[in-house]
């Protein structure tokens, strides 16, 4: 056996000398949101490669192993415990590295920052590490891989620099015999930088450029970037030996690796403050001198135009009417201090057209599907056009709408306006429509959609008139025997909207707690067996013209009439805390032939906010799937309305990690625990 051991750790070297690492988790769908999930993990073989671990989920024997469960940013620790090893400890090391399962589908161009290393509880010196994958799945740091002898191409830096990074962080001194092992580390979406005004007055007397030196005594409020988002720069004079900059000579707003870290992101300047007080501006431009520091000029005399080389953009899609020089001189004849406020908006994202035939046969739901060409880069407000041919003519559509893929998160708020709409190259007439989403990331413009019986809350116009819109904008007789269609859109600047909910009162919450409550099994195939949450309008618990429905699983037949899947429900009501049951019991024919499920859950009327902010608790979450092992973990989710329970959901790429599909007359049972309620 230790020949056997030793014969795998030599292949897992040359593996790793060839930059080839065995498959390390199940995969995961890539993320449409926040939801989805990866898992942190440490690799490791000792000096001798005797402990060895290379994969989330291995416990080998006498190992203790701690992952961490990646959300999306944050802070996270992962570590290893080598003292019920029959040494006691693991002697030196050979390899160690930093993975996420998953990490390239999940958070594709994330970066990794460690900020802490422990051997046996104490901290150790390293040096600056960098991001990167092998196998374009897992992503990776490596802590200490002797076989890298240059940083590969994928090498990426939480600060846009990988000049310094190595791939051996730490001395192998400090493992001569490690019985614990922790590495702190934050995961970054984008990077660290830093944002802040270049300055220097009219006699080039008080300067700033963040380049390490003094300046006599200049105050900067520089600020952390980390993506998209709003933020403010400022510069104090009143510290230095005059005590005031004197006029202009040059100013501009720089973020110092900005074109690394945030590619393509655009400035869009919001108020300039001098001394305290508002003052006028004009339109600038983004762009960058050295395709390293992101810039937006303020006052810049020796631009004489606009420069028309491609690192040249604006936050409204046009650089006409910007200029190098935005402000008035002399309103900077005597500074004791300036601000700017700002926001950095995103690059780009991906348009693309959302259909299914009559039959649902011939479908696309994401970016390139169907066909490769179903897709076009969006890279802020302008006009766009996607076109899909179709290998045989569709006869008629099910549904059929233009989305952009990310947009409630890349560019949010903006507006999306149907502009023509071609069949087999004619355009067709259309009506007025409207700007929404159905899981706020996904923005969309529905062409032909017969669900949607009245405007959603999220419905939205660049004109704010939305008396007329509809989500049917084509008449169905225009949309059959098409072999191509072609949709034009114009996508519009808007400013996101403000979700202001106010805080309870104190005897609004006390009414909450004291309130009763509900929770009921919501369930959908593949094939759209269903029962549905409780709150769903058409077939939910308050439906007035299918009342059947929400006792019972129902699917459809080839015409899309309603079927009959039997079934039971087992609903529980919530009076107080403690810990509750709901079940669903699946009839004779189970689920058809499906094999999947995409979404099995439980939804509650409790409020999210009540256990968002802390006021319930909602635990031990469990389910049992016939006959199965009871799985315990699921996931708590209070970013809807009410609280949900899940245990997969394909919409929100949630997965669980154990076999979840009932059969015929399969009962699955669900238990959880309140408590925060009043008693």
């Amino acid at each position: 056996m230790k020949n056997v051991t030793k014969l795998i750790s030599l292949v897992m070297a040359l593996c790793m000398l060839l930059g080839v690492v065995p498959a390390m988790a199940e995969a995961v769908p890539s993320p449409a949101a926040d939801a989805v999930t990866s898992t942190a993990f440490l690799m490791y073989a000792d000096g001798a490669w005797v402990n060895q671990i290379w994969n989330p989920g291995e416990q080998p024997e006498g190992i203790k192993v701690t992952e961490a469960k990646i959300t999306g940013e944050g802070d996270y620790t992962v570590g290893l415990d080598f003292t019920g090893t029959a040494d006691g400890a693991a002697a030196g090391l050979a390899f160690t590295a930093l993975g996420i399962s998953e990490g390239e589908g999940n958070f594709p161009g994330w970066k990794i920052k460690i900020n802490e290393i422990r051997v046996n509880g104490a901290p150790i010196a390293f040096q600056k590490g960098y991001t990167s994958s092998d196998d374009q799945v897992v992503t990776r740091m490596n802590i200490y891989n002797e076989w890298v002898t240059e940083l590969p191409a994928d090498a990426r830096s939480f600060d846009g620099n990988i000049a310094d990074a190595t791939a051996r962080m730490v001395d192998v001194a400090d493992f001569a015999s490690v019985q614990t092992f922790e590495v702190d580390f934050s995961f970054i979406k984008q990077g660290i930088d830093t944002a802040y005004i270049m300055y220097a007055d009219s006699s080039w007397a008080q300067q700033y450029w963040l380049d390490g030196n003094a300046y006599g005594g200049v105050t900067a409020t520089n600020a952390v970037v980390t993506g998209a988002g709003d933020y403010t720069v400022g510069l104090d004079f009143t510290t230095t030996e005059a005590g005031v900059a004197n006029g202009i000579a040059f100013t501009a707003l720089g973020i110092k690796k900005g074109e690394n870290l945030f590619p393509g992101a655009q400035i869009k300047i919001n108020a300039i403050r001098v001394n305290g007080e508002a003052i006028e501006f004009s339109k600038g431009y983004t762009s960058s001198d050295d395709g390293v520091e992101t810039r937006m000029n303020v006052y810049n005399a020796w631009v004489s135009e606009v420069p028309t080389d491609a690192s040249v953009r604006s936050w409204d899609g046009t650089t006409e009417g910007a200029a190098p020089v935005i402000i008035d001189p002399a309103l900077l004849a005597e500074v004791k201090t300036i601000e700017i406020d700002f926001t950095l908006l995103p690059k780009a994202d991906k348009a693309f057209l959302m259909f299914a035939d009559e039959t649902w046969a011939v479908s696309a739901w994401n970016p390139g599907e169907y066909a490769e060409n179903n897709t076009v880069t969006i890279e802020g407000p302008g006009t766009y056009s996607v076109k899909v041919d179709f290998a045989e003519p569709v006869t008629s559509f099910a549904f059929l709408a233009v989305g952009i893929a990310k947009g409630e998160l890349t560019f949010p708020g903006y507006f999306m306006d149907v502009t023509d709409v071609k069949v087999n190259g004619e355009s067709i007439e259309i009506t007025k429509d409207f700007t929404t989403t159905d899981e706020n990331v996904t923005t969309r413009v529905n062409i032909w959609n017969t669900w949607v019986t009245e405007l959603p809350a999220q419905a939205r116009r660049h004109d704010g008139d939305l008396e007329g819109a509809t989500t049917m904008i084509a008449a169905l007789e225009a949309l059959s025997n098409v072999s191509s269609l072609e949709v034009t859109f114009n996508y519009i600047y808007g400013e996101p909207a403000v979700a202001e909910e106010p805080a309870m009162t104190e005897e609004e919450l006390k009414a909450a707690l004291a309130a009763d409550y509900n929770a009921y099994v919501a369930v959908q195939s593949e094939s759209y067996i269903f029962r549905n949450d409780w709150y769903e309008p058409t077939y939910g618990r308050d439906s007035v013209d299918y009342p059947d429905y929400f006792n019972r699983l129902t699917g459809w037949d080839a015409e899309s009439n309603a079927v009959d899947y039997g079934g039971t429900f087992v609903d529980a009501a919530i009076t107080g805390n403690g810990t509750y049951t709901v079940t669903m019991t699946t009839g004779d024919h189970g689920f058809g032939e499906d094999t999947l499920l995409r979404f099995l859950r439980v939804t509650t009327d409790i409020p999210s906010k009540l256990v968002a902010d802390g006021h319930v608790t909602i635990s031990d979450c469990k389910v049992k799937i016939g006959d199965g092992k009871t799985q315990e973990g699921l996931t708590v989710v209070t970013d809807g309305d009410y609280v949900t329970i899940v245990v997969r959901d394909e919409y929100n790429k949630i997965e669980p990690a154990f076999g979840y599909m009932p059969g015929p007359n399969t009962a699955v049972t669900f238990t959880f625990t309140v408590s925060g309620l009043a008693d």
